[in-house]
């Protein structure tokens, strides 16, 4: 019965979000309900109302004018458990309740390496599924999804990947199929940005993909065996992991590279304000793939600054970044600030931190970091907490 799809579709539309029992019953235009699921024909027409009739789960109203011709059918509240048994859904309330449950199983098992982390996501997502609201990419009217979800997300972060880790290998070693990691990786990044608070890349955990992307803006040169290109990009680009691969080596106009951690705002504000053209921006949490073949492939000499979030993992960032570029890098407005409503450090923070104050490369950072660890919280440590760009050219802020 196509028509009765078609009211459960729209039905649905209009309950699955309510988490409150129905007061009104749902009604609905018949002969827009025909339309739209595709009865157009007459004797296809009189075949729906038959079945209606005979089904007596619903009121079919007459128009007042014309009573041989029904006007609206009427889904009482009496009848929307039958509808849900047909289709095998089910209320917004007992989807929630099964999310929250979810949440709550997967709150209590022990995180091996961050269980503070883990134990915070999972309070703001039972936080956010009693309102209810969706918390991306964990939606409540999905709990099955959110299982799943929680379940690879465990899985990934409880364990130190050996660098350079292939995707395949880490999804065959969890015992799914070699593509399934492949599949999933766009949800899986967003559920690591919403447990880390940063945009994070399978790459931060160890793994590694062979699709990511380059975000930036700036003058570049591909140089290849057999051509060059020039590229010189107002606002914001990117580059295929491809055809970086490609390239024998790149060349830039620009008098330097700097690295922004935020490519959501801070990124995008730093080159609306590189009005001379004189710095190639790119976009990078912790360092892609992509992003190494382009510090690798870019000259030696280009100067190389960091621009990123100071609580550990901001620092953390730098220190990758660092390991990977053939040159110097070095931090330019980064400094701890301190904030009477900062953060507390967790354990995850703290071990960040000794392994940093362990890392001889990371020496002229030191100071930052003991101020941070003495505080006891990662202070005002968000780029956006600077605002926009003071200054219309590098270094675009002041006094910092």
């Amino acid at each position: 019965m196509k028509w009765l799809a078609q009211l459960h579709q729209d039905w649905m539309t209009a309950r699955k979000r309510r988490v409150t029992a129905s007061v009104q019953p749902f009604r609905r235009d018949w002969e827009h309900l025909l339309e739209d699921a595709g009865i157009r024909s007459a004797e296809d027409q009189k075949a729906a109302l038959r079945e209606a009739q005979q089904l007596a789960k619903f009121q079919l109203i007459p128009r007042k004018r014309n009573p041989r011709f029904i006007d609206k059918i009427v889904v009482p509240l009496e009848s929307e458990a039958w509808l849900h048994d047909q289709f095998g859904t089910q209320p917004g309330a007992a989807s929630q309740q099964q999310a929250l449950d979810v949440v709550r199983a997967w709150s209590a098992k022990s995180h091996p390496l961050m269980p503070e982390v883990w134990t915070s996501l999972c309070q703001r997502l039972e936080a956010a599924f009693t309102i209810p609201r969706v918390l991306e990419p964990f939606r409540w009217l999905e709990p099955a999804r959110v299982d799943e979800l929680l379940n690879l997300l465990f899985q990934i972060t409880s364990r130190e990947w050996p660098a350079g880790t292939l995707i395949r290998d880490a999804s065959t070693h969890l015992g799914y199929d070699s593509k399934h990691l492949e599949e999933q990786q766009s949800f899986l990044e967003r559920a690591l940005e919403t447990l880390f608070g940063r945009e994070t890349p399978l790459e931060a955990v160890g793994i590694q993909t062979s699709n990511s992307t380059l975000h930036y803006c700036g003058p570049l040169v591909l140089h290849f065996a057999d051509h060059s290109k020039p590229l010189d990009l107002r606002y914001e680009s990117t580059l295929s992991i491809a055809e970086l691969e490609q390239t024998t080596h790149i060349t830039t106009t620009a008098q330097r590279l700097l690295t922004v951690e935020n490519r959501k705002t801070t990124f995008l504000q730093l080159a609306h304000a590189d009005a001379q053209r004189s710095t190639l921006i790119v976009a990078t949490s912790f360092p892609t793939q992509a992003v190494k073949l382009l510090l690798q492939k870019l000259p030696r000499a280009l100067p190389h600054y960091h621009f990123g979030d100071t609580d550990p993992s901001g620092w953390d960032i730098l220190r990758k970044l660092r390991e990977l570029a053939p040159h110097p890098v070095l931090p330019i407005h980064m400094s701890w600030r301190r904030s009477t409503q900062a953060t507390p450090l967790t354990q995850r923070d703290h071990q960040i931190i000794e392994r940093l104050l362990a890392d001889p490369s990371m020496a002229d950072c030191h100071p930052a970091l003991q101020a941070m660890r003495n505080s006891g919280t990662k202070g005002d440590f968000e780029q956006e907490s600077l605002g926009r760009p003071s200054l219309p050219e590098w270094p675009f802020y002041e006094n910092t």
